[in-house]
């Protein structure tokens, strides 16, 4: 697959996920397969004001293209940050309008911008004149129920430079819930002609399947589909055929130890332990006694003593059993 210039094994993509998709999380997916990755939204304000570089942009042990997506509200600052992140490895810029949060789309970022087009298409053009490589944007279908706007709004996004378009399913009201509206994906897909990826409620090669067959698009975006299986990205790449991925099934176990190691080497032990909880949430959902293991291990701050009830609870049950 294609994004003007950028040439990609395959067609499945982390999404951007805010407190989640940093560096060890990108690699441990990356382990399995994957088409590309997409960093954690990336505040161009923030960016800018910030004494420190963000450390989500960097790239240790990444070896697929990475995309960087920036938020915001100001197009030259927009514009100066998509400079500096191609300076830092971005295999492309992403721009997110489609980030439902209020925190974000109080201040008009995120999903506000599918109701301030013009806006919306200063920011990409601002963007497009300081970036040599593609710039993509990340939408919804439209703010609420009554607004579905991603046609035209997609249509507008190509004509100022867009280079590819993710389409989420759902609306900015509906957030992550309730059924996928595929529909308006192949919408998209049909009214322009960049690639368009698919977002929104992939959890299993039957969802996958039916998001491409129903809609013809050209990518998946897997996002919570990913949490607690950081394999099924790859396992949809073997399962279409797109990428000769290694998806050998490995215990729960030694991928659990394989994510902390990767965490520890990035945060050190303290936080390290910290950040994984959310993970090991994930990780266990669906077990037997799943709320008890949580309980239990999410009060231990001793990255050993962590693995050890790991070992304990998850056993050598394999990947492939779930």
């Amino acid at each position: 697959m294609r994004i003007s210039s950028l040439v990609l094994q395959g067609n499945v993509f982390l999404a951007p996920m805010a407190g989640i998709t940093d560096t060890p999380f990108r690699r441990i997916v990356q382990d399995f397969g994957i088409s590309a990755l997409w960093t954690e939204m990336i505040s161009a304000d923030g960016y800018l004001a910030a004494r420190s570089e963000f450390r989500t942009i960097d790239l240790y042990e990444h070896n697929v293209p990475t995309i960087f997506q920036v938020s915001g509200t100001r197009p030259e600052n927009m514009a100066l940050v998509a400079e500096h992140l191609e300076s830092k490895g971005a295999a492309a810029i992403d721009v997110n309008m489609g980030c439902p949060v209020r925190r974000v789309v109080s201040r008009g970022a995120g999903a506000a911008l599918m109701n301030n087009l013009d806006l919306a298409l200063e920011i990409v053009r601002s963007i497009k004149k300081l970036i040599t490589i593609p710039l993509t944007a990340k939408i919804r279908s439209g703010w609420d129920e009554h607004t579905q706007n991603a046609v035209e709004f997609a249509r507008a996004l190509e004509d100022a430079g867009c280079d590819a378009l993710t389409i989420h399913s759902r609306s900015r009201s509906k957030v992550h819930s309730g059924p996928a509206d595929i529909d308006i994906i192949g919408a998209v897909k049909q009214a322009v002609g960049i690639p368009v990826i698919g977002n929104g409620g992939i959890n299993t090669f039957a969802d996958a399947q039916e998001m491409l067959q129903k809609s013809g698009c050209d990518a998946l975006m897997i996002g919570r589909g990913a949490l607690g299986r950081p394999w099924f990205p790859g396992h949809l790449l073997n399962h279409f055929g797109k990428m000769d991925s290694d998806c050998a099934d490995p215990t729960f176990t030694n991928v659990i130890r394989k994510h902390l190691t990767y965490e520890l080497e990035w945060w050190g032990d303290l936080s390290a332990v910290r950040k994984m909880r959310k993970h090991l949430a994930w990780y266990s959902k669906g077990f037997a006694d799943g709320a008890e293991f949580r309980r239990h291990v999410f009060r231990l701050e001793n990255p050993d003593e962590v693995m050890d009830s790991v070992e304990q609870f998850f056993g050598k049950v394999a990947i492939h059993d779930f």
